[in-house]
């Protein structure tokens, strides 16, 4: 009878874990790691929409902008993020793939959907480092000592950002728990430091306050006074960046804490911008090559402070979001939309994810665009695009989730229609500046959906159409041939690697692996995917006693690398309940801790499928399949997707659909043998016809 096995392995907690639940640490953390690039916005995104309009601005562009500024906050960020998308949760997580894995089983095009948004998401990635260190390096012009030193220049900001994006990048093997403690009252005093300065500027003008009204955002966006037009709202939209890295991270400081968090913080936000505002309506001139106009509304006497901590408010973003880019990663391992990828933990808890490959991809990436684009403006017009459409696809997917789970017809349509709407409107003012930059985002999208698509649809491939034979059978064709002598036991347990999920029946090239490798016990392992975030089960049926098939259930979040640590458990489970033998180990001062419990020694099956020549695969296929296993190649080693480089893997090469027996035109050859009369050795002669080949005796 199958058994379905512990949630998680004795020793792991097991308590439920409460979203909604407040605290002031809690607090204290959300503010440290979900708001990092909208706590950076108010440093880039005045002074790309003043020169929006030219670098000056009149009152009324101003009153505008910053009204424009204002209520997309408050529809996208408050309403959209962290009221209504918060309510969708899978088991206490957000972000595209926990909405992907709630509705996938009710709606089948939601992958594409998901595809897009993660490839979108991993894009803004490159450019979150890149926009705010190099814009907070940027601040340094804004002290009169340093801003007026003949060695300062551009080109010097830019290598200053390079070496400290280039160090951000190097300190991730090692994890950031020691660090990350420090996030929390480093960002609120950066939060509280913003929103006092904004005051102090906002009481030289307090009409700025007319912004407030929605109407006068409204009619400057579609005035001819804006000099932008609608690409304005590309501007507008860099205020905005990072609500996404908001929903995303609710499943690391819950849904309580960030809604109780929000408001500070917005407030904050909200007194910064207007207080910019202020300072714009006194006519000052801003430049590309100059600073932001935050750095110019604090006084000089503490403009080294507010630099400094512009600085760390720039890095503490660009780790939220890395941390972000390698969670979103390690999913889109799990669902095989990229090739097993090598990860660590080096961290004190599970959400601390390194992906050494990941890492440097998205080092090289970041530093390119800082040294293409040279300044922080230049980088502006190709930010918002991947974060966008990033947006887009979230809405989709919270329309399925509140349509078809929560079974809510009315809550669904009306809301994620104005965000829709919205959204629609950012995309269209991001492809007006296609050809400004955006094109990088776009380029670096494509390559990241392309790779999902190949190794999605690469993956399903390598999995079909296969020949199988029934466990039973296969069971009792091991037991005669473990009677044979001739070969030597490879191991007691072999452990073969498959993604078939079939617990009846067993693919034919694994069957015949098994019976040219001799063993005691023969397990078949599948690891499949859960929908929630942290489950730990498996399932296993026994066919007889050598052979065990075995279905491991993880969350899509739970590491797969520990797969060893897994099989142990579950050897160790059914050891105890007499499922299995105990085997006695052969040198006991020589065995290791499975040999000395009685499971045996175990060695690991891996089936390396090759495209031979007479496959039968369709052309486009075939280029597909080879696409993807040469990404399989150059990306990482099969041994290190379960964490086996230490384990002796044996790795058996078998092709990818043998596809069936074709007729073949061959020309007959005919030898007759004729006899000499003076007893030398007989002459063969040969004779030739054409025609299809037959036998012949």
């Amino acid at each position: 009878m199958p058994l379905w096995g512990r949630r998680r392995p004795k020793g792991a907690a097991t308590e439920k874990r409460s979203i909604d639940k407040v605290s002031p640490g809690g607090m204290l953390i959300a503010v440290g790691i979900v708001y990092g690039d909208l706590g950076t916005s108010p440093i880039y995104a005045p002074k790309a929409l003043m020169l929006a309009q030219g670098g000056t601005l009149d009152r009324f562009q101003i009153l505008g902008s910053l009204s424009l500024v204002f209520w997309f906050m408050l529809v996208v960020v408050t309403i959209k993020y962290v009221w209504t998308a918060m309510q969708a949760d899978n088991d206490g997580e957000g972000g595209v793939f926990a909405l992907f894995a709630a509705v996938r089983r009710y709606w089948k095009p939601a992958g594409v959907f998901a595809m897009v948004g993660a490839a979108a998401f991993l894009a803004d990635s490159v450019f979150t480092p890149a926009v705010s260190i190099t814009s907070a390096v940027e601040g340094l012009a804004s002290i009169p000592v340093i801003g007026g030193s003949v060695y300062w220049s551009q080109e010097l900001s830019i290598m200053i950002a390079i070496a400290i994006i280039a160090v951000l990048f190097l300190i991730q093997h090692a994890g950031t728990n020691r660090l990350g403690s420090l996030f929390g009252p480093v960002m609120t005093i950066w939060f509280v430091f913003m929103g006092v300065i904004g005051v102090m500027n906002l009481s030289h003008d307090w009409s700025v306050l007319r912004a407030l009204d929605p109407t006068l955002g409204i009619r400057f966006l579609f005035s001819d006074e804006n000099k932008a037009g609608v690409a304005l709202m590309g501007s507008v939209f860099l205020a905005l960046t990072g609500a996404e890295a908001l929903y995303s991270d609710m499943g690391h400081v819950g849904r309580g804490n960030i809604r109780a968090s929000w408001p500070l913080v917005n407030v904050m936000l909200i007194c910064s911008y207007f207080g910019q505002g202020a300072w714009m309506l006194e006519g000052h001139h801003i430049g590309v090559a100059d600073s932001a106009p935050f750095f110019y509304i604090i006084p000089e006497t503490i403009r080294p402070v507010g630099v400094v901590l512009a600085l760390l408010a720039g890095v503490i973003a660009s780790q939220a979001l890395i941390a972000g880019a390698f969670t979103l990663t390690a999913a889109a391992d799990g669902l095989s939309w990229l090739p097993r990828l090598n990860m660590r933990y080096p961290g004190v808890s599970k959400g601390q994810i390194y992906i050494p490959s990941a890492c440097g991809l998205l080092a090289v990436l970041t530093v390119m665009v800082v040294l293409y684009f040279g300044s922080s403006s230049a980088m502006e017009a190709a930010y918002g695009l991947a974060l966008t459409i990033a947006m887009l696809m979230d809405t989709v997917l919270l329309f399925e989730f509140l349509w078809r789970v929560r079974g809510r017809r009315f809550g669904a349509v009306l809301p994620c229609l104005v965000y829709l709407l919205v959204e629609l409107l950012f995309l269209s003012a991001a492809a007006a500046k296609l050809m400004d930059g955006g094109y990088i985002t776009v380029a670096i999208w494509g390559v990241l959906f392309g790779m999902f698509h190949i190794c999605s649809r690469g993956s399903q491939l390598e999995v079909s159409d296969r020949g199988h034979v029934h466990a039973e059978d296969l069971s009792h064709i091991l037991t005669a041939s473990m009677a044979e002598k001739r070969r030597d036991l490879v191991a007691d347990n072999l452990v073969y690697l498959t993604a078939d999920p079939s617990m009846k029946e067993v693919e034919k090239d694994v069957a015949v692996s098994m019976i040219h490798h001799r063993g005691h016990a023969y397990w078949l392992v599948t690891i499949i995917q859960s929908e929630r975030p942290f489950e730990r089960r498996w399932k296993v049926v026994s066919y007889g006693r050598n052979l065990h098939r075995v279905v491991i259930c993880l969350g899509y979040k739970e590491p797969q690398f520990y797969l060893r640590q897994y099989m142990n458990v579950i050897m160790a489970d059914m050891l105890s309940k007499g499922e299995i033998a105990r085997i006695e180990p052969q040198w006991p001062k020589l065995a290791n801790r499975n040999e000395r419990l009685g499971i045996g020694s175990v060695r690991y099956v891996l089936m390396h499928r090759v495209v031979s020549p007479e496959s039968s695969v369709p052309d486009a296929d075939r280029t597909l399949l080879r696409s993807y296993q040469w990404l399989k190649r150059a990306i990482s080693r099969p041994v290190e997707w379960f964490g086996l480089e230490t384990n002796d893997p044996l790795i058996d090469t078998v092709p990818i659909w043998s596809g069936v027996d074709r007729p073949m035109d061959m020309e007959r050859v005919e030898v007759k043998t004729v006899k000499t009369k003076d007893g030398r050795e007989p002459v063969k002669t040969v004779h030739a016809d054409a025609g299809t080949a037959k036998s012949t005796k």
